[in-house]
């Protein structure tokens, strides 16, 4: 098989497996296509898969110009790849064209439609660049759980979302800062955005350990908690990757961490061996934690539907099927139950999710607010860059959809802090 046809082959395989059977880009089979692949190729084939799932809904609008029958799966998908190629990633029309045309032979689709197709739109890309969806283009399920959003949100959220997400990388300390070897734009005293992206995990400072990745949302919430200190004992109930735990480690607190997936800890454990930190790790289920050990602090970084990381796993919106809320609000909610039975009087729970959707955001808090008249929320405060950073905090929560700051692509996020009274 021809080089061309076969890396793209792998892409087709890889896009129909999410679309088709509800797949995500970290599932074994998918990693073990990827891991086929010489270094080289890695980075082709992840451009092409991300970004196809990006401006899915793009391509086809650009596929309703021209074809007006209804499409087997397939024949969308291997569409949807090949306009990606050509209108948005600038690729070699002719080396696109006809090695999608290898893959429809070999997948018994109409090769001449392909062909014929992807002429007409390789002919028009300059303006098919410029279209354009509107909120009714985004799937039903997402539709009908936003329609709090004002128009200004709608319009940021479409604006922002398919658009490849920027690397933000937090700092052990501020010394490790200064002494950076690269050029950064500076987020906090203890982060920023990396200017030159290429490459970054060669950098000596990463493989020494000075650093790590994380979305600024992310980070914002615990740089901001002022309650940490070295006597408080901290449970990161879902630690993994590591990015949160991290910043408590930086500063040589006492925290447990645990993560129910066994794959997960084996992540965790290597991004702490690289930043020289140790802690005590656990591989439960929190929900059936003990209930006899007590902590100052709990953190549940929730799982959720992950909308607000949509351009690091576009897969959300690619798949034919949306989350399954009731699950994962359930779970939500049975987190948030038992954080409070783990936590001491004047403790804190910290509820946070890569989402922004009020169902699992405010709602939830707002509901185990009303079952739990020992708690109240507490203040969210900002230590810097208030008037940059103070459109993230709305009564105390600290919420965003997919947003720029300082012309950087951030995540979706929402955090809350929540003190326990007795």
């Amino acid at each position: 098989m021809i080089k061309g046809v076969k890396i793209r082959f792998e892409i087709h395989n890889i896009l129909f497996s999410i679309y088709k059977f509800n797949k995500t880009l970290n599932n074994s089979l998918i990693k073990k296509q990827i891991n086929k692949q010489k270094k080289e190729d890695v980075a082709f084939l992840h451009n092409v898969t991300l970004n196809s799932m990006r401006l899915h809904l793009h391509c086809l609008k650009i596929i309703d110009k021209f074809i007006k029958k209804k499409l087997r799966d397939q024949e969308k998908i291997l569409l949807i790849s090949a306009i990606t190629q050509i209108v948005y990633l600038n690729f070699k029309e002719y080396a696109v064209i006809n090695c999608s045309v290898e893959i429809a032979k070999k997948l018994k689709l109409y090769p001449g439609l392909i062909n014929s197709t992807l002429k007409k739109i390789a002919r028009s890309k300059n303006d098919l660049k410029q279209i354009k969806i509107n909120f009714s283009d985004l799937p039903l399920w997402f539709q009908k759980k936003t329609t709090y959003l004002t128009d200004n949100e709608k319009e940021q959220f479409l604006e922002n979302f398919h658009k490849e997400p920027n690397i933000h990388i937090v700092f052990k300390d501020k010394e490790r800062l200064k002494k950076f070897d690269a050029k950064l734009f500076k987020t906090s005293l203890l982060s920023g955005f990396l200017l030159d992206e290429k490459n970054f995990q060669n950098r000596n400072s990463f493989v020494k350990g000075d650093w790590w990745v994380q979305d600024f949302s992310s980070f914002l919430p615990l740089y901001n908690f002022k309650e940490m200190n070295k006597k408080k004992v901290i449970l990161d109930a879902c630690a993994a990757p590591g990015g949160k735990s991290f910043q408590i480690l930086s500063k040589k607190l006492n925290v447990v961490l645990n993560d129910k997936n066994k794959n997960r800890i084996q992540t965790l454990k290597t991004n702490l061996k690289r930043l020289k930190l140790s802690a005590k790790i656990l591989n439960e289920d929190f929900i059936q934690l003990d209930n006899k050990r007590l902590y100052d602090i709990v953190i549940i970084d929730s799982p959720c539907s992950a909308v607000g990381t949509i351009r690091r796993n576009p897969e959300i919106f690619f798949k034919n099927k949306g989350p399954d809320f009731d699950k994962l609000l359930s779970l939500q909610e049975n987190m948030l139950e038992k954080a409070s039975f783990l936590l001491n009087t004047n403790g804190f729970i910290i509820y946070m999710t890569c989402s922004f959707l009020q169902i699992e955001t405010v709602n939830q808090v707002e509901k185990f607010l009303k079952l739990n008249n020992n708690f109240i929320l507490s203040n969210f405060k900002l230590k810097e860059n208030k008037k940059n950073y103070s459109k993230f905090i709305k009564n105390n929560f600290m919420i965003t959809v997919p947003d720029v700051i300082f012309d950087y692509n951030i995540d979706g996020y929402f955090a809350a802090f929540l003190k326990k009274l007795k």
